[in-house]
């Protein structure tokens, strides 16, 4: 016999319940806080590394300054100078003999390409072309008439700031820090 009063118990329709409402939306204001909170913790750590990594003047005892670079996390010192009064970024490279500049950082500062020679670097051998730049300048320092190549072989921004500029200051490496003064 088959008892028509049971209801069958899959077809039960459970009544809206406040408190599960009320915690599902709960629960994604925790996910929401979770992930703003994470961005904001993110973001002033990116800060704080670049902000660690600026370079600062720092001035001695005997009123001279000094340049004092953090490296990066390959080891190399990257900071903003000027080249014949315009912004540029260099790469701080001690074996390089001059300063190398891309081909679309020295249209954009109206370098003329001199004289082709081939030169020996990382990549192999090209040909770059000489220049001469009228200032160059990183934080206090400044050097006028400074020789430099035009490298039509580089990709980017980043200038290469070699030896024709460095040599006429003392470099001081330690722990990770470059200190540049005056001689």
């Amino acid at each position: 016999m088959v008892n028509n009063n049971l209801e069958d118990p899959s077809s039960d329709k459970l009544p809206n319940d406040a408190a599960s409402t009320i915690g599902g939306w709960m629960i994604t204001l925790l996910w929401v806080s979770v992930l703003i909170g994470g961005s904001l913790l993110a973001n002033q750590w990116i800060k704080n590394r670049a902000t660690a990594a600026a370079p600062f003047v720092n001035t001695t005892d005997g009123g001279q300054p000094e340049l004092i670079l953090r490296s990066d996390r390959y080891g190399q010192y990257e900071l903003t100078g000027s080249a014949n009064g315009q912004n540029i970024r260099f790469l701080l490279d001690t074996g390089a003999t001059e300063i190398s500049i891309p081909a679309t950082v020295a249209d954009r500062l109206n370098l003329i390409r001199g004289r082709g020679y081939p030169v020996r670097t990382a990549n192999g051998d090209i040909t770059v072309y000489a220049t001469e730049l009228e200032e160059v300048s990183i934080g206090p320092f400044s050097v006028r008439n400074v020789s430099a190549h035009i490298n039509p072989g580089m990709n980017g921004e980043v200038a290469l700031l070699g030896m024709s500029f460095l040599r006429h200051f003392e470099m001081n490496q330690r722990a990770g820090e470059l200190t540049i003064s005056a001689p």
